[in-house]
């Protein structure tokens, strides 16, 4: 796809086919024993999924959009205030409709030490129906691109 243009905004967050995205943690973010409320863990993969999926936004049809079909999340070690969590998205399954990826929480300025790891499917879908939708040639070639580059 030769006209394909990474946002400038979205350039950075792509690397080695993995979407990065610093979450900034709040002291209200925890809870009575101090740790990272299980909420929060969630509330920052939909952070880092609305960015990688604004990148493919503009060819959406009018009434079309991305749902979650699943999302499940095993927290390994209680992450603390203050610093940022890391969410890491990497493509595993490319499907008709759908796309799942493996999700990795780390802390900034921790590499590979890892609080929490996830999967989630999503799925194309027309909003007006709740019906299930094949993603269109370019979305999928864009969707591949993003989660493929060096």
């Amino acid at each position: 796809m030769d006209n394909f243009c990474l946002p400038a905004n979205l350039a950075g967050s792509f690397k080695h086919g993995i979407h990065s995205f610093s979450f900034a943690l709040r002291w209200g973010d925890m809870d009575m024993l101090g740790h990272l409320n299980n909420t929060i863990y969630f509330r920052a993969m939909e952070e880092a999924r609305i960015e990688f999926i604004n990148a493919i936004r503009p060819c959406f049809e009018p009434g079309m959009g991305v749902v979650v079909g699943h999302l499940s999340c095993d927290f390994l070690r209680p992450m603390n205030y203050p610093g940022n969590a890391m969410v890491l998205h990497e493509l595993t399954r490319m499907g008709r409709s759908s796309m799942e990826h493996k999700i990795t929480i780390e802390k900034e300025g921790e590499p590979g030490v890892v609080y929490a790891t996830a999967r989630s499917v999503l799925v194309f879908s027309n909003l007006a129906t709740g019906r299930s939708s094949p993603w269109t040639e370019q979305m999928r070639e864009i969707i591949q691109k993003l989660f493929s580059q060096e």
